[in-house]
């Protein structure tokens, strides 16, 4: 008999069966997985996620209750595109968690996101929203119907502030473009994660501006293993995969945070 609770260490690989999927926007759907038993994974964390045929690629979990995990995936490649086309009843190949989580606490939070990477930002605020202080959930896209999470976050009792490009919802622009207005003395801790153009304008003013907060950051890579060895995803030393995904700012101080990432063949492509 299985644990009530357990690690997937390493190699070991599980199935899992698709029990609902939820189509978040034009291009992201939420699949949920119901492993047969509960997953020990915080938020910030990852699972590497297989469908047999295609390359295995890293998934942050953006909820898990019990024996249910939610992933958030948006389509953007071949893998990607596969499992978008998967049904109810299907199975993904799952080994994990991994990598370093948000370190969470009591007081007042910021959880600030681009895209589809506020995943693992709802996540953090399902494990917070009972916790006492006031959390801020602050994200942007392209336009109105690619905003995720917003009810949702809303429900948990965060203040939203949302921004688009083309101005369909929220503020018209970027979410950076609003920094000014957001009142960082009054909070203590600010998740982020997105794309790293935006977090590292974040990185930026949190520095220029001396502010005092425990800022932490989730990083993209390029992941292959997920366990450190392949180093694949290594950024000045450190393993994303395992150091990370989510550094503090003062530990991606003297990085090339924000300026190239690897490819699948390790060359470096500007940010």
């Amino acid at each position: 008999m299985l644990p009530e609770k357990r690690l997937l260490h390493n190699y070991f690989r599980y199935p899992a069966k698709i029990v609902n999927i939820v189509h978040e926007s034009q291009r992201v759907k939420s699949f949920y997985l119901d492993l047969g038993f509960g997953l020990d994974v915080k938020p910030g964390q990852y699972v590497m996620v297989w469908l047999p045929g295609y390359e295995e690629i890293p998934i942050s979990v953006s909820l898990q209750e019990e024996n249910i995990i939610r992933l958030t995936i948006a389509c953007v490649g071949d893998t990607t595109k596969a499992i978008h086309n998967l049904t109810i009843g299907d199975r993904l190949i799952i080994r994990g968690p991994y990598g370093r989580p948000f370190k969470l606490t009591s007081g007042n939070i910021i959880l600030l996101g681009g895209g589809y990477g506020v995943a693992p930002l709802i996540f953090a605020l399902h494990k917070v929203s009972n916790l006492k202080g006031k959390k801020l959930f602050v994200t942007g896209a392209r336009t109105n119907g690619e905003l995720l999470f917003i009810d949702e976050a809303k429900k948990l009792g965060a203040q939203v502030i949302v921004t688009t490009e083309d101005g369909s919802a929220g503020y018209r622009g970027v979410v950076t473009d609003i920094l000014d207005s957001i009142p960082f003395n009054e909070y203590e801790c600010i998740l982020v994660c997105g794309p790293e153009a935006m977090m590292k304008k974040v990185y930026n003013y949190i520095l220029e501006n001396k502010i005092d907060i425990n800022a932490q950051f989730s990083l993209e890579r390029y992941i292959k293993c997920g366990l450190g060895v392949c180093g694949s995803c290594v950024l000045d030393g450190l393993r994303v995969c395992r150091d990370g995904p989510v550094f503090t700012l003062d530990e991606l101080k003297g990085t090339s945070f924000g300026l190239y990432r690897r490819d699948s063949s390790g060359r470096k492509i500007s940010i």
